[in-house]
């Protein structure tokens, strides 16, 4: 099973938005009302809707068209809209909303771990170009610390597959992507106790990094 195939399943059986994370809620008071946001990977749209109804315009990128669809029709508001697309390949996307939208805030809670380093490095590049200057992007994601890195099929240094894959960030490594990138890191953590979701407690990176 690939990993679309295995979140279309999965959000099949959880289409419906839960209560906003952790993250979510700690980004919240850093971000401006009236401003643009576009969510990298959104899955069941909690976040999203968390952040739009607090008044930010949001646009919400996920790859299940079926999920998609489901949020733009019990999720509409005037301030969000749910769109399918490869987050990886926004360059290219045929959205006249993206296209035309110029974005203060990239928003990736747990996606970044999910792609392999060539598509990490086009979804930076596209985010360099795409964010209003002095906007930031927003990010967590599954740390090389993570115990469930040691679990699954290892498939290399730095991924794994378990029920799907995942590829764990080394923290210095993506500041330093983004430090080549025009960007600087307001705020950076590595540890766990961040992410906690019933019996997992992931150890997580979260990096704020403002586009000079």
């Amino acid at each position: 099973m690939d990993d679309k195939e295995y979140w279309t399943e999965y959000y099949a059986k959880n289409s419906k938005p839960t209560d906003a994370s952790s993250f979510a809620e700690f980004i919240l008071p850093k971000l401006t009302e009236n401003k643009n946001l576009i969510e990298l990977g959104c899955g069941n749209g909690r976040d999203s809707i968390y952040f739009a109804q607090n008044s930010i315009n949001v646009i919400a990128i996920d790859q299940v068209q079926t999920e998609v669809d489901y949020l733009n029709e019990h999720h509409k508001e005037e301030n969000i809209l749910f769109v399918c697309d490869d987050f990886t390949n926004l360059a290219n996307t045929e959205s006249e909303d993206i296209k035309n939208t110029n974005f203060d805030y990239v928003y990736s809670r747990f996606t970044f771990h999910s792609i392999n380093e060539r598509k990490e490095d086009r979804t930076l590049d596209w985010i360099e170009s795409n964010l209003c200057k002095g906007g930031c992007f927003l990010l967590e994601a599954r740390s090389m610390n993570d115990p469930m890195f040691k679990q699954g099929r290892a498939l290399s240094e730095t991924e794994n597959f378990t029920n799907h894959y995942r590829r764990y960030m080394d923290l210095a490594k993506i500041i330093s992507k983004l430090e080549s990138r025009n960007f600087e890191i307001v705020y950076k953590i590595e540890d766990n106790n961040l992410a906690v979701y019933k019996d997992d407690n992931p150890y997580v990176i979260r990096i704020v990094a403002k586009k000079l």
